[in-house]
């Protein structure tokens, strides 16, 4: 008999007891070595002795550790207590489970319903596709917990009942296939039959019966005991759910009695098709995609809200949405251009010297030269004294040519006399001229 503060394996000292199911006792305990929290499954003391149980037991193990999905309980470790009673290391998990919380709320939203039921198919979909079926599907075996992000999510538990198919590992051993083995109001026809060819579809069934329940609050099929269900389930029409409840939407109460068909090859072949028409009903009633839904389906698609335009007002949009950008562009690069020219214009006005001022300067040195000129070639020069090296003198003007000038010199200075004192002789002849 497990009690607090024991000690498993030298590592997992139990903290305090979390539930007892029909194959076992539930525990919450912490690894010493590491120091981290989890949950622990052991196996019923009765049911230890049994070597059919004690194998669906830690195939349920292996099971768990090959499906790697957030809908699916994560298994860490798997061994014997002192006492040698098997057990089975799990996360802890926060939150209810999916039987208090119908208990709790009576019926779910369809939207709700549509997605948690979806959720828990992805997940299925990961055991089918490694040739795992869980055969014992039903509220008490789905947990809602919070995530790492605060958000609620179901996981399912309790894979001890699994059984493997042809495309499961070798290392898989069906289990008998006359037992009949789940929960009663949940069992597909064929399990009900005890058929041993059971496949993912005894699990889509499974699924149908939940999300009927979540909507009207009661399953779809009952007795009065054991074998009174049994031939309910295997032979009796179930009623509509949308007769029970007026409030779910025609197509989602279409999907449910898809998914109970007495006939395997009738009802919704996988548990990824089953998934996808959930995500696109939730997506309808809510008007919102479902979360984590990659695309929509193929074959079915979401109503706009509004009325879409047709091609010819849907190009005259598009031509005129461009015209409109054209334009906005022209009159953008012309304000621009216009901006940088005004900016240009200012700098260069800025950085040029005055212009008037260069011009009365010209004008002054010109009338000076004009002036000194005058005045050198009237008064006499005395020639330069012959060296060996110097060139002799060039022949001076003509006395005509000279009067000529001195005369238009001397009438263009006495317009405008020059303001500059006289130029200074240098010894030897000639005439220093300053500024030139």
């Amino acid at each position: 008999m497990m009690q607090a503060g024991d000690l498993i394996s030298g590592k997992y000292r139990l903290l305090r007891p979390l539930g007892r199911g029909g194959m076992g006792s539930v525990w919450a305990a912490r690894n010493e070595l590491t120091d981290r929290d989890f949950a622990i499954k052991f196996l019923l003391p009765e049911l230890a002795k049994n070597r059919d149980a004690l194998h669906r037991f830690f195939l349920e193990a292996r099971a768990c550790g090959q499906i790697k999905h957030p809908a699916v309980v994560a298994v860490y470790d798997m061994g014997q207590a002192e006492d040698g009673t098997p057990y089975l290391v799990m996360e802890l998990m926060e939150g209810e489970g999916f039987d208090q919380r119908l208990a709790r709320s009576g019926v779910l939203r369809p939207g709700e319903a549509c997605a948690s039921v979806a959720y828990i198919a992805r997940g299925l979909e990961e055991a089918h596709i490694r040739g795992l079926v869980h055969r014992d599907l039903k509220p008490g075996n789905v947990f809602f917990a919070l995530d790492d992000r605060g958000e609620v999510v179901p996981r399912v538990l309790d894979f001890g009942v699994s059984k493997a198919t042809a495309a499961a590992d070798p290392k898989f051993v069906r289990t008998n296939t006359g037992a009949v083995l789940g929960s009663p109001a949940y069992m597909s026809p064929e399990q009900a039959r005890g058929d041993e060819d059971i496949d993912g579809r005894s699990d889509v069934w499974s699924l149908g019966v939940i999300l009927y329940e979540c909507l009207t609050g009661r399953p779809p099929f009952d007795g009065v005991n054991y074998n009174q269900l049994m031939v309910s389930i295997m032979l009796d029409r179930h009623k509509p759910a949308i007769e029970l409840n007026p409030a779910i939407p025609p197509e989602l109460s279409a999907i449910i009695d898809h998914t109970l068909e007495k006939d395997p090859g009738k009802r919704v072949r996988t548990a990824r098709e089953l998934a996808e028409m959930l995500e696109a009903t939730a997506a309808r009633i809510t008007g919102t995609p479902y979360p984590g839904m990659p695309m929509r389906p193929r074959n079915q698609s979401i109503a706009p809200i509004a009325p879409s335009p047709t091609p010819t007002e849907t190009w005259v949009e598009v031509k005129n949405e461009r015209q409109n950008s054209n334009l906005l562009v022209w009159i953008s690069g012309s304000v621009f251009a216009v901006a940088v020219l005004g900016i240009g214009g200012v700098a260069i006005a800025r950085s040029a010297p005055p212009v008037a001022d260069v011009a009365a300067r010209s004008t002054a040195v010109l009338r000076q030269a004009q002036q000194r000129l005058a005045d050198g070639l009237q008064s006499p020069v005395e020639p330069p004294s012959p060296t060996p090296t110097a060139e002799p003198m060039r022949p001076g003007p003509t006395p005509t040519a000279i009067e000529l000038n001195s005369s238009s010199l001397s009438s263009s200075s006495a317009a405008t006399p020059p303001a500059t004192p006289s130029a200074k002789k240098k010894k030897g002849g000639g005439v220093t001229r300053p500024g030139f």
